[in-house]
Formats: structure tokens, C-alpha cells, sequence
């Protein structure tokens, strides 16, 4: 029985997404969230479009449980939300709560299907979803997010780390190139922001922190996220290469803003000048 249930999870998880319930809600969604740098202050973004995504996103997500593409989405949706749009702390642990809720409905049923599979047959088992890296990156995003907002201790004594790294280590197995190096990105910035705790921490690594963040930008040279993230590593853990995490600095600083991700981008470019302007 365990074996047809877990069958059963796998089919409707490989339902094409065109074909799935909510399709065109999740059109509306993506079509709201195409426009979430109207009205943007800088790396401040007019919360408007990208609520009417969330909420096209979470219909999507209502009408078609077991599909992947409306979870990634609405998980992105509420990043976006609680760290572009200027949220409070209070509406930013809410939204990212949701967001880690929604990660793990759907990783359930993802977990289920490949039936207990382990190491490289588990790997395998899981490329036969599509979007199935998506899932992982944006669940550990969540998870990650989530943890910062809780507290770092806090979440640590809750046992975000072990989840964020288990799924960053899936998502470099399942496609190390997926985000521009996603999945070593998060693992890299978990091993630099993570609290030292004993016996409860000890697999934090912070040469493993910049070996992970300097394997991103191998993926990703321009990638403003993976340059500000390896320079803060940088400054922290290996403060003898400070004209590096100058150079990173200055180099996400000046970056100019891709089309698709004006605030981000711009985001990520004022807190690299907020940490040039501490450096002098």
C-alpha cells in the first residue's frame, strides 16, 4: 500500500503544468509578479503587485495541492514580500512562517514518492519530477529566511540548520548550476551566519562557508546576492583578504540593475555601499 501511495504522489507531481488545475491562476499570479518593480523606491518595491501575486499564488496552490510550480511561486511571492517590500519584523516573521508551511506541504508528498530511496537513488528518483530543484531551493530559502527573522538561536535550538543544509546539499546534487549556484549560496551563507553552539551546532564549518560561496560565484561572476554574501564571509572569517571583499563590494555596488530583478538588485546594491561606507 505504502509503495501504490507513494506511486500515486509521484504521477500527480509530474502532471504537466498546463495541464494542471489553477493554471490560470497561476498565470494571473505570474503576470502580477512580472510587475513588481512599479513604484519602486530602489531596492524598495510597492507591496501592491506582488500581494495580488501572493494571492493568485495561494489560490494556485488551493486548487492543485500535489503540483510543484504554484508552491515554488508563492514561496518567492512571500520572499519577495517580506524582504523587498519594507515589512516590519512582526509582518516579516508572518509572511516567512507561511512561507516555510508552504515549503514543507510540498516537500511531504516529494519525500514520499521516491518510497525511502537513499544517497544517489534518491537523487535519481527525484529528477523525475519536473521543477523538483525549484521546490528544494525555495523551501530552503524559506527555511533559511525564516530562521533569521525567529532568531538565529532560537531557530538553531529549533533545528533550522540541519534542515537548510540537507536541502542545499539536494539542491547541488539535484542541479548545482540552478539559481547560479543556488543551492551553494545557501549552504555558504549558513555556514558564515550560523551561532556556534556546542553540541548542538558543531557541523558549522566557516572554511566551508567560503569554499561554498566562492564555488557560487564560479556559477554566477555577476550574481549581486552570491558577491555581497562571499565578501561578508570574507570580512568575518578571513579578514587578510579585505581588498577581495572590497573588490566584491564595490563590484555589486555598481552593478547595474538586471531587467528582471531591479530590486533586488538595487536591494542588494545599497547594502554593499552601506558596507563600503563602514569599511573606510
Amino acid at each position: 500500500m505504502a509503495l501504490l501511495l507513494a506511486c500515486l504522489a509521484a504521477l500527480s507531481l509530474l502532471a504537466p503544468e498546463a495541464d494542471a488545475p489553477g493554471g490560470g491562476t497561476l498565470a494571473e499570479g505570474d503576470a502580477w509578479y512580472a510587475r513588481r518593480a512599479e513604484g519602486a523606491r530602489g531596492g524598495t518595491a510597492d507591496p501592491g503587485p506582488v500581494d495580488a501575486a501572493i494571492a493568485a499564488y495561494r489560490r494556485a496552490v488551493v486548487q492543485a495541492p500535489g503540483a510543484i510550480p504554484p508552491r515554488c511561486r508563492l514561496i518567492r511571492a512571500l520572499f519577495f514580500r517580506s524582504s523587498f517590500c519594507g515589512a516590519a519584523a512582526g509582518e516579516r516573521r508572518t509572511l516567512l512562517e507561511e512561507a516555510r508551511r508552504v515549503a514543507d506541504a510540498g516537500l511531504e508528498p516529494v519525500e514520499a514518492s521516491v518510497n525511502g530511496a537513499e544517497g544517489a537513488e534518491r537523487i535519481e528518483a527525484l529528477r523525475r519530477l519536473p521543477g523538483v530543484a525549484q521546490l528544494y531551493f525555495w523551501s530552503a530559502v524559506a527555511w533559511g529566511e525564516w530562521a533569521v527573522a525567529r532568531g538565529k538561536l532560537a531557530a538553531a535550538r529549533q533545528g533550522a540548520g540541519p534542515r537548510i543544509r540537507d536541502l542545499a546539499r539536494t539542491v547541488i546534487e539535484l542541479d548545482v548550476d540552478l539559481e547560479q549556484g543556488g543551492g551553494h549560496r545557501i549552504l555558504g551563507r549558513l555556514h558564515d551566519q550560523s551561532p556556534k553552539i556546542p553540541f548542538l551546532t558543531g557541523w558549522v564549518s566557516r572554511r566551508l562557508a567560503l569554499e561554498s560561496l566562492r564555488r557560487s560565484l564560479e556559477r554566477g561572476p555577476e550574481n549581486t546576492v552570491t558577491q555581497l554574501f562571499l565578501a561578508e564571509a570574507i570580512l568575518e572569517h578571513d579578514p587578510g583578504r579585505k581588498d577581495e571583499a572590497r573588490r566584491l563590494l564595490e563590484s555589486c555596488a555598481s552593478a547595474v540593475p538586471r531587467p528582471d530583478y531591479l530590486v533586488e538588485d538595487a536591494h542588494y546594491a545599497e547594502l554593499a555601499r552601506r558596507r563600503l561606507a563602514g569599511m573606510r
